[in-house]
């Protein structure tokens, strides 16, 4: 067995959702925070907000660790997914993935075109 697949190993897995919670709660509270947001709006958004930055932070955790990176790297970039927010990370891959099929290009800009 590896040193990676031993820290996994013996990684709890309550860690790494503490981790991702942790990192969501605190960048929407950041964010409403900027906003102004205060009493059951700040509530109301922590609730519904910050449950798609943890899953985000835990989706890039799991896809970074799959694609070879270690767990400490990907643990701390899924950490760092978390805290953006699932707004910016959905953001930057909606345009990652536009630019790769080529819809944001200019009709007649691309050289198989006529």
């Amino acid at each position: 067995m590896t040193d990676e697949q031993q820290a996994l190993a013996e990684m709890p897995i309550w860690l790494v959702v503490i981790l991702a919670l942790i990192g969501g709660v605190s960048g929407e509270m950041w964010r409403a925070d900027k906003e102004g947001a205060r009493g059951w709006s700040l509530v109301r958004r922590l609730a519904l907000r910050s449950g798609a930055c943890m899953v985000c932070g835990v989706s890039a955790l799991m896809l970074l660790y799959a694609a070879g990176m270690s767990i400490w790297t990907a643990g701390a970039l899924g950490c760092l997914t978390a805290m953006a927010g699932a707004d910016v990370a959905i953001g930057l891959y909606e345009r990652w993935a536009a630019k790769r099929i080529g819809v944001n290009e200019p009709p007649g800009s691309r050289p198989d075109q006529p």
